[in-house]
């Protein structure tokens, strides 16, 4: 289904939306043939993705929301991806680009390009300076996005248990 921009409307969630990003993200785990491709999220992990400066958004078209994205900034904690990125010199001025899930009646429009745009608003409205995220080498799909919207490889590393995930990073301020 070919849809068009200005049809699209982007807005911020709220903890509310919490049961349809899992239902999103079920619909997506199975649409894949290997599950590592995505982490899965828990009610409870997604919780911390609301309050500024992180920010959860939900792409919506005819009043249904199709695709949403989170922004969390971590700041000094663990999961801050900024820790593996050499040339990040304050990773409180970093967040990460945790999670873009498109609904797949809707793939092929270039949502999940527009919500990365969109959450990089937002980290730049917050002060962010930096954004990091990762991504499987088998989702080729998210590493051209990334790709196309100016981010570059770090290194790969293993996350998640052992996943092997690609680093990614932009300067965004």
């Amino acid at each position: 289904m070919k849809i068009a921009k200005e049809e699209l409307e982007f807005l911020v969630l709220g903890r509310e939306s919490i049961p349809a990003m899992l239902g999103m993200q079920e619909e997506a785990f199975a649409c894949m043939e290997n599950t590592d491709v995505l982490r899965r999220n828990t009610a409870d992990s997604l919780s911390c993705c609301f309050s500024p400066p992180s920010v959860s958004v939900g792409v919506f078209y005819r009043g249904e929301m199709i695709a949403f994205g989170i922004l969390y900034a971590p700041g000094k904690d663990a999961e801050n991806l900024a820790y593996d990125v050499p040339d990040i010199p304050n990773v409180e001025l970093s967040a990460n680009l945790k999670l873009a899930i498109v609904r797949p009646a809707y793939r092929g429009n270039g949502i999940q390009r527009m919500l990365i745009g969109e959450l990089e608003r937002h980290a730049v409205a917050a002060g962010m300076r930096y954004l990091c995220s990762t991504v499987s080498p088998l989702n080729r799909y998210s590493r051209d996005n990334l790709l196309a919207a100016g981010y570059r490889i770090v290194k790969r590393l293993e996350k998640y248990g052992g996943l092997q995930r690609d680093l990614f990073s932009k300067r965004i301020g």
